[in-house]
């Protein structure tokens, strides 16, 4: 167990901080949006995000959810879109990501535990109350978060899950899937017993049963061709499961579905010649990631699908079913 912890917190658990070559909207791009700085706990360590804004915004709420491996700040183009659409929105670091506190990011479970510290938060300072209504909204890491928190909180009442994993142990298969089976099941069994170790409380948490408590409403976007979050295994089977709920599928999106195609193409194909130019050890210094980026279309690599913000908002806007 010794050696697989200390892997599994190696590769994956480890520490996420900005990493000096990728660009990061902040607030200050975006004319008039205001960011209010917040600070709460999660077990031992202090969160730290802020409530997003344009003036004269409303009483409805919405809690973004960020991946693994960047911050909030890698999604101001989607928190930004909630914003203008009138939307309040509380966005923060997970455990050991860029502002918050954390050696590690304490599990894959960890985004849910997160979650659920943002909510009794908004909870305790009556924030959750006074909202007319409280959504949320992740991507991948936080799309999974998103997508288990009503198991928590059935007061959300609406969430928007992008690219999420249904559970750590369909994300744990996914990866796994071209181990031998005896192999594979004892490494499931092994990574499933850190995470309940480290988050007892949200390591078993699952989608499915989230979907069965019955009264928030889901919104899913996945493209088929994820390479990150198998589509079959988590989005597809809840929606041979689960039909009622709303589904938007793409097939030229990969890991970003509320990207636009040429967005998508062009952060694959970036990332790609810079991946490669790392593995040839032809890119190794600061220096050479910063000069390879430095010509980087961030805007254009980052642009949102109109479209799919016009179904995300209509459906977090809507009454009843």
């Amino acid at each position: 167990m010794g050696l697989v912890s200390s892997l599994y917190t190696r590769f994956v658990c480890h520490r996420y901080d900005d990493p000096g070559y990728l660009k990061y909207f902040t607030a200050a791009d975006f004319p008039g949006l205001t960011a209010e700085p917040v600070a709460f706990a999660s077990g031992a360590n202090t969160l730290r995000g802020y409530f997003y804004a344009y003036p004269d915004v409303g009483d409805a709420l919405a809690i973004f959810c960020h991946g693994i491996g960047g911050g909030h700040l890698s999604y101001m183009k989607e928190i930004e879109r909630l914003c203008r659409a009138g939307w309040r929105v509380l966005a923060y670091d997970n455990t050991g990501c860029f502002a918050s506190d954390g050696a590690g990011i304490g599990g894959l479970s960890g985004s849910l535990r997160d979650l659920d510290a943002a909510v009794r938060w908004l909870k305790q300072t009556g924030a959750f109350a006074e909202a007319s209504r409280v959504v949320a909204v992740g991507h991948s890491w936080g799309g999974y978060a998103v997508g288990n928190i009503p198991a928590f909180h059935p007061e959300i009442q609406r969430v928007v899950v992008i690219s999420g994993f249904a559970s750590v142990e369909s994300l744990l298969c996914a990866f796994t899937q071209k181990m031998p089976l005896p192999g594979k099941n004892v490494l499931i069994r092994r990574l499933l017993a850190i995470e309940r170790k480290q988050n007892p409380a949200f390591a078993d948490a699952a989608m499915p049963d989230a979907l069965k408590a019955g009264k928030t409403r889901y919104f899913f976007a996945h493209d088929i061709n994820d390479p990150t979050v198998p589509f079959a295994a988590n989005t597809g089977a809840l929606q041979m499961r689960f039909p009622d709920a709303r589904y938007r599928v793409t097939d030229d999106r990969f890991h970003n579905p509320n990207y636009t195609a040429d967005a998508a193409k062009y952060l694959t194909e970036t990332f790609s010649r810079f991946n490669a130019l790392v593995k040839k050890g032809k890119c190794r210094t600061l220096a050479d990631k910063q000069a390879f980026f430095a010509d980087a279309d961030w805007d254009r690599m980052t642009r949102q699908d109109e479209d799919f913000w016009a179904e995300a908002l209509s459906f977090l806007l809507a009454d009843g079913d």
